[in-house]
């Protein structure tokens, strides 16, 4: 029994002595500069389409746009009924929305 104690304790003292293979080997690092270049996806959130007298327009994160218009660091490329096209750098994103209930108001 206290041999078996023995080898365990050993081959715990081991194992914690032992580096982790998952981390960067010393003198690794990342420079800030390379990081903050790298933009992260910006969250945009569509939430209402409407069709107006002078076309259609969305809300994208409470702000009301139209095409032609910038979001972020995004420009407007088409405004559907069901969907807001976005541009940059050449690259498309789609918002779609997600809630197309069409709710009737009267004026």
């Amino acid at each position: 029994m206290k041999i078996l104690f023995v080898c365990s304790l050993a081959l715990l003292l081991s194992s914690q002595l032992q580096a982790d293979p998952t981390k960067p080997a010393s003198g690794w690092q990342i420079d800030g500069s390379a990081v903050q270049s790298a933009a992260a996806p910006v969250s945009l959130r569509l939430q209402l389409i409407k069709n107006t007298e002078q076309g259609l327009v969305a809300l994208i994160n409470g702000q009301l746009v139209r095409k032609g218009d910038r979001v972020e660091q995004y420009r407007v490329a088409d405004i559907q009924q069901a969907q807001v096209v976005l541009q940059l750098n050449g690259e498309q994103r789609v918002l779609p929305l997600l809630n197309t209930a069409i709710k009737q108001y009267e004026e």
